[in-house]
């Protein structure tokens, strides 16, 4: 089932790894890197990268101290987060698409 909600999470747009580390602090709840690295087998040298890019995103929350916690964000508010971002992305990108596609209108026959 994990295998399968990784894929799930990949075509939403998530790496190997960042799905990897999300499932896993849904089912830990509060994880320092080296137990996240632990439960997840992601290689400790990709657990700090891949952490700071998903932080980035507001994927997961950091809690600073020494050791510094990590944990996820709630599923249904990653959801909307991606939709957000999606919508975003579509919007813009049929913008760009209707301004490079202006002159063709009139270039007909």
């Amino acid at each position: 089932m994990q295998t399968e909600l990784t894929g799930k999470l990949q075509k939403l747009g998530f790496t190997e790894n960042e799905a990897k580390i999300y499932i896993g602090l849904l089912r830990q709840g509060e994880a320092t890197a080296r137990e996240i690295h632990e439960f997840t087998h992601v290689p400790r040298t990709k657990i700090y990268s891949t952490l700071n890019r998903m932080s980035k995103k507001k994927y997961i929350e950091v809690i600073e101290g020494t050791p510094a916690y990590f944990r996820s964000i709630d599923p249904e508010q990653l959801l909307e987060r991606l939709r957000d971002e999606f919508l975003f992305s579509l919007n813009e990108t049929l913008e760009e698409l209707n301004s490079a596609g202006y002159g063709m209108k009139n270039k007909c026959c």
